[in-house]
C-alpha cells in the first residue's frame, strides 16, 4: 500500500497554512512569458489590448503576464512572440542569471520552458546546451527552441548522469526530476502531498544528478538546483549534501518567497541553507518551487 505524506507535514514551515491549503484547491490561473527574442514587452502588451485579452503583469517580473484566456491558442504564441510559462517556473533562469557568450548547461531541459528564456537572457548568443533524457520531451524541446528562435541551443538526448565532463560550463541549471507537489492545483492526486515511496527514490536520483552537476561546473561557477516539490527530503536535504563544494547565495530576486528550512524531522541542516527560497503557491498566486544557487569552490 502506497502511504501518502500529506500536506499536513509541512503545517510548520508553510506560512499562513490555512491560506496555502485553500489556495491549491482552486485552479492555477494561465501564465505567459514574452518572448523577447522575437517581441518586445510593449508590443505584446499593446497586442492583446487590441485584440480584447485581458492580463495583469506579474510585478516582480516585467516579461511575465497572468492572462485570463487560454493563451496557447493564440497566433502570437504560435508565431514564438511569447511562451505558455508557468511563473514559478521563471525563478531558476532569473537565479542562475546567465549572462551573454556564457556556456551553459541545461541538464534536465524540457519542454524547454527554462532553456528559451535562458536564451533570451543570454540575448540569444553564446551556448546552451540542453539536455533532456526522454525522447518523447526531447520533441516538445526541439519545438519550442524552434518556434521561440532560440539559435545558440544544441539538443542532447542522455541520462543527464552521464554527461561527458570533458569541458566545463559557466553555468549549469539542474531542474530536478521530483515528486511534484508544487503542480497540486493542476494535479489533484496531489493534493494530499506525494507518496513516501516515489519521495525517497527520487532523492536519490536528485542526489546523483546535482553531484554531477558539479562535476560539469567550472570552478567559480554557478549552479541553481530547483524542483516544484516542497518535500524536503527532495530540497533542503538533497542541498546540504552538496555544502563542502560549493557556498550558497541568496538569489538576488524581489519576490515573495520564504527562507529554505533549516531543520527537518529534530534533524539540524546548517544556517546555511536559509539561502534558498521556496515559492508557495498563496505567495505568488502560482505553483511551487524550491531554488537552491551554489557558486562552486571546489
Amino acid at each position: 500500500m502506497i502511504k501518502r505524506n500529506t500536506m499536513e507535514r509541512y503545517r510548520n514551515i508553510i506560512p499562513e497554512f490555512k491560506r496555502f491549503k485553500k489556495l491549491i484547491h482552486s485552479p492555477q490561473p494561465y501564465d505567459i512569458r514574452i518572448n523577447t527574442i522575437k517581441a518586445t514587452v510593449p508590443e505584446i502588451k499593446s497586442l492583446l489590448t487590441q485584440n480584447g485579452f485581458s492580463f495583469e503583469q506579474r510585478d516582480w517580473n516585467n516579461e511575465f503576464l497572468k492572462v485570463g484566456f487560454e493563451p496557447g491558442k493564440s497566433i502570437l504564441h504560435w508565431l514564438g512572440k511569447y511562451h505558455v510559462q508557468e511563473s514559478v517556473s521563471g525563478i531558476p533562469p532569473l537565479a542562475l542569471n546567465p549572462r551573454p557568450y556564457d556556456r551553459v548547461l541545461d541538464m534536465c531541459a524540457a519542454p524547454g520552458s527554462k532553456t528559451s528564456q535562458m536564451s533570451a537572457l543570454m540575448d540569444n548568443t553564446g551556448e546552451i546546451l540542453a539536455n533532456d533524457i526522454s525522447k518523447n520531451r526531447i520533441r516538445s524541446l526541439l519545438s519550442n527552441v524552434s518556434r521561440l528562435g532560440c539559435v545558440n541551443v544544441q539538443v542532447f538526448e542522455r541520462d543527464g548522469r552521464n554527461i561527458p565532463e570533458k569541458s566545463k560550463f559557466d553555468r549549469v541549471l539542474l531542474d530536478a526530476p521530483c515528486s511534484a507537489e508544487g503542480n497540486a492545483r493542476k494535479n489533484n492526486d496531489l493534493l494530499n502531498g506525494a507518496d513516501t515511496e516515489t519521495i525517497t527514490r527520487i532523492s536519490e536520483l536528485q542526489t546523483s544528478l546535482l553531484k554531477k552537476a558539479f562535476r560539469l561546473c567550472k570552478t567559480g561557477g554557478t549552479i541553481v538546483y530547483s524542483t516544484c516539490t516542497f518535500a524536503p527530503e527532495e530540497n533542503e536535504i538533497v542541498v546540504s549534501k552538496l555544502l563542502k563544494h560549493g557556498k550558497l547565495e541568496k538569489p538576488d530576486l524581489n519576490l515573495p518567497h520564504s527562507l529554505g528550512i533549516t531543520e527537518w524531522n529534530d534533524t539540524k541542516l546548517g544556517k546555511e541553507l536559509e539561502n534558498c527560497i521556496r515559492v508557495y503557491p498563496h505567495q505568488l498566486d502560482s505553483g511551487g518551487i524550491f531554488v537552491a544557487k551554489f557558486k562552486k569552490t571546489a
